[in-house]
């Protein structure tokens, strides 16, 4: 089955262990914020549609992913980028129903300082970044 699911399973599948697929929450779970640093989270967008034939049907689809790394220092999340892109770089996922491209960075944000949460115990706030990659599928 293509499924979009299925899909976003595939590309999700080729992050290391430890990355998040959902929102981090500060204090969840009664932990300082601190110790979660440093932190990487992605999501894997809804396909949209690159191309169609003159009947409507697609041919290509771009998935496009968004990974924020944050961390407490510019150099903590530098060396998670630095691990991280050869992953993601280049990885061809596989997933049924689906013909994919490799996984291309498209862009990098500047890192930046977070404002809004002041890290006690360092007294300072986070810095993140964000990276974004996509790829091209197609429907078998």
């Amino acid at each position: 089955m293509s499924s979009i699911l299925a899909l976003s399973d595939a590309i999700e599948d080729v992050f290391p262990e430890g990355t998040l697929f959902e929102a981090v929450k500060p204090n969840e779970k009664g932990e300082y914020v601190e110790s979660a640093f440093p932190w990487t989270v992605a999501r894997v967008q809804i396909p949209n549609t690159l191309s169609r034939s003159m009947a409507g049907t697609r041919h290509a689809q771009r998935v496009r992913i968004t990974v924020t790394i944050a961390g407490i220092t510019f150099t903590s999340v530098r060396v998670i980028v630095d691990k991280l892109d050869p992953i993601l770089e280049g990885a061809r996922p596989t997933a049924a129903g689906w013909s994919l491209s490799p996984v291309r960075m498209l862009n990098a944000r500047d890192i930046v300082e977070d404002e809004t949460i002041t890290l006690t115990t360092a007294n300072r706030h986070p810095v993140y970044t964000v990276l974004e990659y996509g790829l091209t599928a197609a429907r078998n």
